[in-house]
């Protein structure tokens, strides 16, 4: 594992489509990693659906093509946790929002 690792993805935007039967509706999410330690997302369906915000993330590099990309949530105080499989175009969210904990999966897909 290399704790210090950079993702294929800075300067790119990736969606997370989390699928249909979430706490939030069909949920998705579009994230672009504008840096190296700094993300940003825009909620682009489900319940919070334009929701926008930007902050630090860290990430840890398990294997060549997949990442665990950790933040906290400004505004909310949420933590999230992804594993993101860039060589199988899936991710995993682990989310403590609102003091309870979700855990959603689906597709992930570069957008730009």
């Amino acid at each position: 594992m290399d704790s210090n690792a950079t993702l294929p993805s800075v300067g790119q935007t990736w969606l997370a489509d989390l699928g249909p039967d979430t706490p939030l509706g069909h949920f998705t999410v579009e994230i672009t990693f504008d840096s190296a330690t700094q993300v940003s997302f825009e909620v682009t369906g489900g319940a919070i659906k334009g929701r926008k915000q930007t902050m630090e993330y860290t990430t840890t590099r398990l294997r060549d093509g997949l990442y665990v990309v950790r933040w906290t949530e400004p505004d909310a105080g949420d933590h999230v946790t992804h594993i993101e499989d860039y060589t199988e175009g899936t991710c995993m969210a682990s989310s403590v929002i609102g003091g309870a904990f979700v855990q959603l999966h689906g597709k992930w897909t570069r957008v730009r």
